[in-house]
């Protein structure tokens, strides 16, 4: 077996980067001949989950590194195998404190982006040379707060499911006072009360249940109701495993981020953050799609804003959810500001159809909503390509944004903060915006297309715990069951 091929059967994570790193440093060893270098690795690989990282990712490294010795007696070449195998080691924990340890689930990848906004290698070669390498991964983390709020959740988390005295409980009494105790461990677990054996007045102990109802994304009122168990019980190691997930998807962004505007939507909280130069510049809530109709996971590029926007209802809502009323009432039509389109792209006189004669299967029209104040995507649409024909819009309907649990479209994604958005795509030409905030609704306006500034990357994922503009972190229903499936073997894995 010749060299190249030896190498190769080490199956090292970052082999490019670890030839690189051999060969900047003019082929030295430096971890088998250095006790104190290889204590810090060790040490460093060790707290991996105070990373939201998997210790077992670097496990081939962790015997070399637990006896330097026995490796330099073996022989020559078992000695430039465990050496190898620590620097890639080394390499794979940097990569994973940059970039996530897994690029989250998505089903359509428009921008084919992968981060890589950092030379992994020379950044170990840095802190082998300076003595930092304990202190790195605090050098390179990301700044951002949401960054810091989510780790700091998952250390406290850690160390206490770590600890000998740990125990998962479970809720069933549905009473909200200090006799049940399985509600004070979960409290203390969830870090809202100091103690289990704390002592609380019914009166505080429902403050705390309310609090936690927040943290959950819940009706906030203190009552011990199904929703409210629910989330409760989930384990507190699926708690964690949600909180890893959630901080390995702000490391993967975090390259992206640095260099572009981002829109970044996340489906369980139902919200939507916009990030200009690495910071929050816009927060809104969102609706998304229901169960039945779920949004789903893309990345894209907006370019083009479409104001005063015509609703081209998808085949299936057009014979499954109209064509019965209809049928019903073809006043239906007019009613809601329908038109009836034939295949050659003309409007119909919708009274001369036998409405009666069509089905799913045999429907050769398209019904379109006109434009104006009751038009299902309001005054806005934000246009990105995408195989399931989703984007982003306005609603005439409001009053949803006022739910906690926001599931309720056929799989596009209704902006409260709609005008804001595309004020912000079209800060170049704020001015069709402003004119059209002044106009209103007009009824029967035509559509108006006007092209992004810059083609803006928009991220729709899947993220069950979460954080806010100003750092808070919550938990959100896993609406689309999908946390079973969200692990490494499900994404796409570096």
């Amino acid at each position: 077996m010749n060299k190249e091929s030896q190498f190769n059967s080490l199956s090292l994570q970052f082999p490019a980067e670890t030839k690189v790193f051999y060969h900047n440093g003019g082929y030295r060893a430096i971890w088998l001949g250095n006790e104190a270098l290889t204590a810090d690795l060790f040490r460093l690989l060790k707290q991996s989950p105070g990373f939201g990282l998997d210790q077992n990712d670097y496990q081939q490294a962790l015997p070399v590194l637990t006896n330097t010795q026995a490796y330099r007696m073996v022989g020559k070449e078992d000695s430039i195998f465990a050496e190898l195998r620590c620097t890639d080691a080394a390499l794979h924990f940097i990569h994973d404190v940059l970039y996530g340890n897994i690029a989250p689930a998505t089903g359509y990848n428009g921008l084919n982006y992968f981060p890589a906004c950092y030379d992994i290698a020379a950044l170990l070669q840095y802190a082998v040379a300076a003595n930092q390498l304990s202190s790195l991964p605090a050098v390179i983390e990301p700044r951002a707060p949401e960054y810091a709020a989510m780790k700091e959740k998952i250390v406290r988390y850690s160390q206490m499911i770590s600890d000998s005295a740990f125990k998962e409980v479970k809720i069933v009494s549905t009473k909200a006072d200090s006799a049940n105790k399985p509600l004070l461990t979960k409290l203390f677990q969830l870090g809202f009360i100091d103690s289990a054996r704390q002592i609380l007045t019914d009166s505080v102990l429902k403050t705390k249940v309310k609090g936690v109802q927040k943290f959950f994304n819940l009706l906030s009122d203190g009552v011990l109701r199904s929703t409210t168990m629910e989330a409760f019980n989930v384990p507190m190691a699926a708690r964690l495993r949600e909180l890893n997930y959630a901080l390995n998807t702000i490391r993967w962004l975090s390259c992206i981020k640095q260099s572009k505007k981002i829109i970044v939507v996340n489906i369980p909280s139902a919200t939507l953050l916009v990030y200009d130069d690495g910071k929050v510049v816009l927060e809104s809530k969102i609706i998304v799609g229901k169960r039945s109709t779920p949004t789903p996971l893309l990345n894209s590029t907006v370019t083009e804003v479409v104001l005063y926007p015509y609703w081209m209802v998808p085949h299936s809502i057009a014979t499954k959810e109209l064509l019965p009323s209809i049928k019903r009432n073809i006043g239906f039509i007019d009613a809601n500001g329908y038109q009836v389109i034939n295949r050659l792209g003309e409007i119909v006189d919708h009274y001369k159809i036998d409405w009666a004669a069509l089905s799913a299967s045999d429907f050769p029209y398209m019904i379109r909503q006109s434009t104006g104040c009751d038009n299902a995507l309001g005054l806005v649409k934000l246009n990105f390509y995408n195989p399931y024909s989703v984007y982003l819009h306005d609603t005439p309907n409001k009053s949803l944004f006022g739910l906690n649990k926001r599931y309720f479209s056929h799989g596009c994604m209704r902006v409260e903060k709609a005008m804001d958005l595309a004020r912000f795509v079209l800060k170049n030409n704020s001015i069709a915006i402003d004119t059209l905030s002044e106009k209103g609704c007009l009824q029967n306006q035509s559509p108006v297309i006007v092209p992004a500034d810059e083609n803006i990357p928009v991220f729709v994922l899947y993220n069950t715990a979460w954080v806010d503009s100003a750092g808070r972190v919550s938990f959100s229903e896993d609406i689309y069951r999908k946390n079973q499936f969200l692990t490494k073997s499900s994404g796409v894995s570096y």
